[in-house]
């Protein structure tokens, strides 16, 4: 799960000068996601690891409202409201703290569209066909390798919309983590009850609910 949210974010070369061009890029797909009052992605995830013949591909979904989210991958739902975060794990659901899942995975799902402002240098690579669509090629370095698993990720970017239609995150170990997004909607009105989890209805279920806060 840390993996995914590290996606919407080389022997590795610093790069001693500011990329300009990569910058005003990432501002423009800043300001066009930032702005929508709702986000609803689908998408597919891909594990790829060819030295050791593994590969893995599973679908997902994201909704994201203000401070709100909801994640759908490998089996978890990963419910917020902003302040608590549930993970459903099947017949057993686990409530955080949204700074206990900020340090466990990261990043923080509420802010995606603004991740690389701190912590990357970034480099434009070129234009390409990704997903079907034209897009700017840009690569973000962490500043501090050596803290990361990962050494770099490349984002490919719709030249039209301003979205995010594809990142790989390339892993120090060989695996690489593809993300897909296969469709995405935004604008919609997402009723409040989709961010919260309701305790009392899992119970019932046989779940078992164990607060860690």
């Amino acid at each position: 799960m840390r993996h995914f949210f590290i996606l919407l974010l080389l022997p590795l070369t610093i790069l001693a000068q500011p990329d300009e061009k990569a910058i005003a890029i990432l501002d423009k797909v800043s300001a066009t996601n930032m702005a929508y009052t709702s986000i609803d992605l689908k998408f597919d995830y891909t594990l790829n690891n060819t030295q050791a013949k593994v590969s893995d591909k599973r679908e997902g979904g994201l909704l994201l409202s203000g401070q709100r989210f909801h994640l759908d991958l490998m089996g978890q739902k990963i419910t917020s409201d902003g302040k608590i975060v549930w993970y459903d794990m099947g017949e057993e659901v686990h409530i955080k703290s949204m700074e206990d899942f900020m340090e466990e995975t990261d990043l923080d799902p509420r802010n995606i569209f603004t991740q690389y402002n701190k912590g990357f240098k970034h480099k434009y690579k070129g234009e390409r066909k990704a997903n079907g669509k034209d897009c700017h090629v840009i690569d973000l370095y962490p500043e501090v390798p050596g803290k990361k698993p990962y050494s770099r990720i490349e984002l490919c970017i719709d030249k039209a919309t301003n979205h995010i239609v594809e990142s790989t995150t390339f892993g120090k170990d060989g695996t690489n983590y593809v993300l897909t997004v296969r469709a995405m909607k935004t604008g919609a009105a997402l009723a409040a009850d989709r961010f919260v989890f309701n305790q009392k209805a899992f119970e019932a279920k046989g779940y078992d609910v164990v607060d860690f806060r």
